[in-house]
C-alpha cells in the first residue's frame, strides 16, 4: 500500500467512486487600504487650505510627509496599521520615522501625526482640518 498523501479529492474519489461536491473557496482578501490622507487633504480643500500631498520636506533627503503645507511649516502624518503591525510600528519602520519627525521638528515644522482609530469617528477628516486650521489661526 501506497503512502497516505492526505484526504484529497483523489484519494476521496478513488475509495469511494463518487465525485465530491465542489466547495467555493474563499475569495482572497486582498490588500484594500484606504487613502485616508488623501480624506483630509479633500476636507482641508473644502476649507479652502491649501496642501501638498508626499511633500519632500528635505531636498536632499527621501522623507515625505503625506500632507504638508509648506506656508506655515505644519506636517500631518497618517499612521497607517498600527493594529495590523503595519509599517509605522516594525521597528524599521519606526526607527525610521523617529529619525523624519525629528528632522522636521529640527527644521522648524509643526508635526501632528493621526491614527485610523480617528476614523470611525462621524466626519472625522473634517474634525482633523478644523484642528488644522486653528494651528494656523495660532501661529
Amino acid at each position: 500500500m501506497g503512502r497516505f498523501t492526505g484526504w484529497n479529492e483523489a484519494a476521496v474519489v478513488k475509495l469511494s467512486g463518487a465525485p465530491l461536491e465542489a466547495v467555493p473557496r474563499k475569495e482572497k482578501q486582498h490588500n484594500t487600504t484606504k487613502d485616508f490622507a488623501g480624506q483630509i487633504a479633500a476636507a482641508l480643500s473644502m476649507l479652502g487650505i491649501n496642501c501638498e500631498r508626499e511633500y519632500r520636506f528635505i531636498k536632499d533627503r527621501r522623507f515625505r510627509f503625506d500632507i504638508a503645507l509648506p506656508n506655515h511649516k505644519i506636517a500631518i502624518e497618517f499612521e497607517g496599521g498600527v493594529f495590523t503591525s503595519g509599517r509605522h510600528t516594525r521597528s524599521t519602520g519606526y526607527i525610521n520615522d523617529t529619525k523624519k519627525y525629528n528632522l522636521a521638528t529640527m527644521h522648524g515644522w509643526k508635526l501632528l501625526r493621526y491614527t485610523t482609530d480617528i476614523t470611525k469617528e462621524l466626519n472625522w477628516e473634517f474634525k482633523v482640518a478644523d484642528e488644522i486650521k486653528r494651528l494656523i489661526n495660532h501661529s
